[in-house]
């Protein structure tokens, strides 16, 4: 898991400028739980963009990670107002610990929604994502991210 965090990590750092418009930020995202969410944006065309994230919930008594990534067509103005369907993958894994047993499980699942942008200036844009987050960890649910995105 340590591996994996640290790749996605890497990669929002290496990752060249696929277009004129990067954009990375975090926020909140709702999902049975509340989690920190830090979250990129890197368009591959003019209508084509792609978004990895990832998120750590509030919990008590364990540890929940979720990295998914998802790929946007954007039917909006990117410059002002965009919206977007969106279909992804996530992993998210769930580790416990009490009196001295310990105990985790991860899993892949599907995620299907839309979201849209609204550009506050040049440089900073809301976002806000509905989807179904699909998987055997934890029933499938229905997860809301809001936050800021600021240009690179």
């Amino acid at each position: 898991m340590k591996r994996i965090i640290l790749l996605m990590l890497l990669g929002f750092i290496f990752i060249p400028k696929l277009q004129a418009q990067t954009s990375v930020g975090g926020g909140l995202m709702f999902y049975g739980e509340t989690a920190l969410e830090a979250k990129a944006d890197f368009n591959v065309s003019d209508r084509i963009s792609v978004s990895p994230a990832i998120g750590y919930f509030l919990t008590d008594g364990y540890t929940v990670f979720m990295i998914s990534g998802a790929g946007h067509y954007n039917l909006g103005d990117p410059e002002s107002f965009n919206y977007y369907p969106l279909v992804g993958l996530n992993l998210i894994s769930v580790s416990a610990s009490y009196g001295g047993f310990s105990s985790s499980a991860s899993n892949v699942g599907l995620e299907l929604g839309g979201g849209a942008t609204y550009s506050l200036s040049d440089s900073m844009k809301l976002y806000g994502e509905v989807k179904y987050i699909g998987h055997g960890v934890w029933s499938n649910n229905i997860g809301l991210s809001i936050g800021v995105y600021f240009s690179l």
